[in-house]
C-alpha cells in the first residue's frame, strides 16, 4: 500500500487520494442539480457545528467531532454561536418564573 499511515476521507475506488478541487466541483454540480443554495463544501463543517450548538450539544462533543485537539479551538471559532444559544436557554429558563395569569 502506498499510504499505509493515511486514511483519506475522499478517495477513488482504489483508496488513492483524489484532487481536492474534484470534491468542490462535484459539490457545485450536486447543489445545482438539486436547486440548493450553494455554499462551499467546507462550510458544511461549520453548518454542522452550528446546528449541533443550537440543539444544545455539549461543546466538548462538538470539538471532538470536528477533530479539534483542544476545546478552546472550538470555543474560539464558535463562541459567538454558543453565546446566542446561551441567551436562548436563558429566555426559556425565565419562563419558569413568569407569573401565571
Amino acid at each position: 500500500m502506498k499510504w499505509p499511515d493515511h486514511f483519506f476521507i475522499f478517495g477513488n475506488e482504489f483508496g488513492k487520494p483524489i484532487r481536492p478541487d474534484s470534491i468542490g466541483q462535484w459539490w457545485r454540480r450536486f447543489t445545482q442539480k438539486h436547486d440548493f443554495k450553494h455554499i462551499r463544501f467546507h462550510d458544511l463543517r461549520h453548518t454542522s457545528a452550528t446546528l449541533l450548538i443550537s440543539e444544545g450539544v455539549h461543546a466538548k462533543v462538538i470539538s471532538e467531532r470536528l477533530g479539534h485537539a483542544d476545546i478552546s479551538t472550538t470555543m474560539n471559532i464558535y463562541g459567538h454561536v454558543l453565546e446566542e444559544a446561551d441567551k436562548t436557554a436563558a429566555s426559556h429558563f425565565d419562563k419558569f418564573f413568569e407569573k401565571k395569569a
